[in-house]
């Protein structure tokens, strides 16, 4: 008759624990630091591929109206975050006619479009064409009177008042707590126009 086998299990050492605990920190230290990154990357992606999509909209609303589109981009600080003061909203506007004094008589066809809180567009002229255009302090942004601005318009045909012989390029970029980035980051989205037909690419 043969006899029962007996295994006896040896436990885990207090070193072996200390070690996976250790690890397991380690692991949960590094999620934490990845996760909110990743969330960032992604709201600059978001963020660059509606501005491209509504500036096709523009375009195409100019075709139907048959009519002259302003885009407005406009200088706000954030809402729900300590930041500095940015290109942080913009707005598409049919323009219907011509004040006195020159300037453009505008009925928004959309509401004021914000990126998200820690999204702005970048303040470096070499990667935002919009630098160079002329700015405006009397916009109207949702709420917010007197509200500084930048703008181009697009043409029935498709062209605009960009600078021509290049295309124009709306940089967007992700602010820190340390501030605004004085040079282009790793992580940024750029959305590349084409001035004479309004063509947007995103990179």
């Amino acid at each position: 008759m043969k006899r029962p086998l007996h295994s006896t299990a040896a436990g885990f050492t207090l070193v072996e624990m200390l070690v996976v605990v250790a690890l397991l920190s380690l692991l949960v230290t590094m999620a934490a630091m990845s996760v909110p990154a990743a969330l960032g990357s992604q709201r600059l992606s978001g963020a660059a591929r509606q501005l491209s999509a509504d500036l096709n909209q523009a375009s195409l609303l100019a075709r139907k109206e048959d009519k002259l589109v302003e885009m407005r981009f406009y200088e706000l600080l954030p809402t729900t975050r300590q930041g500095t003061l940015g290109y942080r909203a913009y707005q598409i506007g049919l323009v219907t006619g011509w004040a006195s004094d020159g300037k453009p008589q505008v009925t928004f066809s959309s509401e004021l479009q914000r990126l998200p809180d820690d999204v702005l567009l970048m303040p470096d002229a070499r990667y935002n064409t919009l630098q160079s255009q002329a700015v405006h302090t009397d916009g109207t942004a949702g709420g917010e009177q007197n509200v500084s601005y930048v703008s181009y318009f697009l043409h029935v045909n498709g062209s605009t008042t960009l600078p021509p012989g290049q295309p124009a390029v709306i940089t967007l970029v992700r602010e820190s707590p340390q501030g605004v980035p004085s040079g282009l980051p790793d992580d940024f989205r750029s959305v590349v126009i084409d001035p004479g037909t309004h063509q947007t690419r995103v990179f």
